[in-house]
This record gives structure tokens, C-alpha cells and sequence, in this order.
């Protein structure tokens, strides 16, 4: 009698640890973009600590590195939940050796590419070398508590059932694509599966097979992209002639006696790159269609003035700044 009233007490027990046993684990839902680019925007300032808790006391800090030849992510945890980002910091507009590595190695290093080492399927995957140097920098990033690499921080340090967005603007962008790519290919944890991407303004990064490849890896990617935004054509030459005109720099480039506005320059330098067969037909830079999120710019576009060559870096740079995606999704201009 004692046994059969003793069964009756740990039946139930035994049956809710069977239940729980046969139930998968439910991952955490994703970082939305709103929340996604206001990390975007932080990246950017000086005393990341300090400035989490400023702008976004709801997220803590737990990987920060040193950059390396100018390229820095961290990563922040969204408190009380179990959603990550994974943010890469983009271009610095500076004369320094930091500003250098990032524009001239890395912005405008194309004209040689490198072989897409992490495709599952496709075949011929390149991106450009200026990507491939960024996404190497970013690999021999360590953590400065743990002294663990990215990989290895996410796998021993971000628990199972987590998300993971990996995120970027500009050049930071531009680096998610192979950083994600990379994770999603060689991560062993449970995080592996929960893997998003959102970019913001990114530049082309590869070919239509490396596109090819991080379509097939992230279905539901999101790539932002405001529609004066010249960078994100870059270095579709036609299709920055294209938007060159849209916001009146053809009528803002005067080169000494020259009659050629910015959309014939663009078209030129495309035209020489084709003819000396420096990117050939097959290895053309090319952006997803598929992750496209087009943000439409309410600022006005033409202007009649010429102007000088700061004054025209500006003018571009007025849409292609993180402030003006985070204010298209419903954010606001930090200080």
C-alpha cells in the first residue's frame, strides 16, 4: 500500500519531466531594426560603457575589444532577456591611421577580390579584398574581460535558447555580411540557429554567388537602405551615377574646365574597369534584392549651386549617415 501510494505521488513528477523532456527549447525573438540601429548610432562614440547606459540603459555591455587595423565590434545583451546584437562599427570619418585602414584598405580596395571560403552550396563566391582584410581584423578581436574571440565568446558565453543579430553601417555593414556568414557556417552551439543580419547603408561586399550564399544562409535578412543613399551602390558605378543625379551632384562637381558631372565621372571609371577586364562579367559587385528594406528620404535632393569638394563630401554623407536611418525608423539624431 505505502508503494502504490508513493507511486501515485512521483507519477505526475515523472510524467511533467517527460512533457518538459519532449518539448523543444524555444529561442528568444530577434532584435527589432529600431532597436538594432540605435546600437548602430552608439558604436560610433567614445565610451561605450558609459554611453550604453546614457542612450541605452536597457542593454549592458558584455564583449568589448581593442580595435584592430581600425576595425571594432562589440557586442550587447538586451537586459532581461536573452537577445544579443553583435554591432561592427563602420568607417571613421578622420585623418588618422585608423580612418586610413578603413577607407583606402577597405572601402575602396575592390579591384581585387578573394575567394568566399564559407559557401555551403554555390560555386565561385567572391567578395572584395577591401571586405575580406575588414572581416579578418575582425576575427583576432578579444574580448578585454575574457580574452576570448568572437566565435568563442558566442559559443562558451551566450547561452543556449539566445538570439543573435549581427549588425553594421556603412563599412560595418559591408563586414556583417562575411562576419554573419562566417557564424553561421562554423558556430557548434545552439546560437548557430538563431542567427539574424541587418545592415544599414552597407556598400556591396561580393558577387551574386556570395549574395547568393548569404540569401541562402539568412532568408529573412534585412539590408536598410535609404533611397539617396549613394553607398550602398557603391561600386555599381551606373547605379551611383543614377542616385549622383537624383540629389543634384551633377550639377555640383566642376573639375576646372571639364564638362563632366559626377553620374559621367562614375560612368567613365565603370566603363575602364569593364574594358581592362580588372572585375570581370561573373565577379560584377552585386547587393540583395531579397534583403532589400528601402527607407525613402523626406529631405529635398536638387540643388543648382556648384560646390566645393567638402561641401559636396557633405551632401552625400547627409543621407548616408546612421542619425537619418535611425530617424527613418522611427529613432532620433543623437547629441
Amino acid at each position: 500500500m505505502k508503494k502504490l501510494h508513493f507511486l501515485l505521488l512521483i507519477l505526475p513528477l515523472c510524467i511533467a519531466a517527460c512533457q518538459s523532456k519532449g518539448k523543444k527549447q524555444e529561442s528568444a525573438s530577434f532584435l527589432s531594426a529600431k532597436e538594432t540601429v540605435l546600437l548602430n548610432q552608439l558604436v560610433y562614440k567614445p565610451g561605450l560603457k558609459d554611453t550604453l547606459l546614457t542612450y541605452a540603459p536597457g542593454f549592458e555591455l558584455v564583449f568589448q575589444p581593442q580595435a584592430v587595423n581600425g576595425n571594432f565590434a562589440y557586442i550587447a545583451k538586451k537586459k532581461d532577456s536573452l537577445q544579443y546584437a553583435l554591432v561592427i562599427r563602420g568607417s571613421l570619418i578622420e585623418f588618422s591611421n585608423e580612418g586610413f585602414q578603413n577607407f583606402i584598405l577597405q572601402d575602396f580596395n575592390v579591384f581585387n577580390q578573394k575567394k568566399w571560403e564559407y559557401a555551403d552550396t554555390v560555386k565561385k563566391a567572391y567578395l572584395s579584398r577591401g571586405t575580406y582584410l575588414g572581416f579578418q581584423n575582425l576575427l583576432q578581436l578579444k574580448d578585454g574581460t575574457t580574452g576570448l574571440s568572437l566565435l568563442d565568446f558566442i559559443e562558451q558565453k551566450i547561452p543556449a535558447g539566445s538570439s543573435l543579430v549581427v549588425t553594421g553601417h556603412s563599412l560595418g555593414g559591408n563586414l556583417a555580411y562575411p562576419l554573419a556568414g562566417y557564424l553561421k557556417k562554423q558556430l557548434k552551439g545552439a546560437v548557430q540557429q538563431n542567427i539574424q543580419l541587418i545592415t544599414f547603408g552597407a556598400p556591396a561586399a561580393g558577387n551574386a554567388a556570395f549574395v547568393q550564399d548569404l540569401e541562402e544562409k539568412f532568408p529573412n535578412a534585412e539590408r536598410y537602405t535609404i533611397d539617396k543613399d549613394i553607398a550602398p551602390s557603391f561600386p555599381d558605378h551606373t547605379r551611383m551615377g543614377l542616385i549622383a543625379k537624383s540629389i543634384g551632384l551633377d550639377k555640383a562637381l566642376h573639375i576646372k574646365e571639364l564638362s563632366l558631372d559626377a553620374g559621367d565621372l562614375l560612368q567613365l571609371a565603370g566603363d575602364l574597369l569593364e574594358q581592362t577586364n580588372i572585375i570581370g562579367k561573373d565577379d560584377k559587385y552585386v547587393q540583395s534584392e531579397k534583403h532589400l528594406r528601402l527607407l525613402t528620404s523626406t529631405a529635398p535632393s536638387v540643388i543648382d549651386t556648384v560646390l566645393s569638394a567638402d561641401a559636396l563630401f557633405g551632401r552625400a554623407y547627409e543621407y548616408h549617415r546612421v542619425d537619418a536611418y535611425a530617424i527613418l525608423l522611427g529613432g532620433k539624431a543623437l547629441e
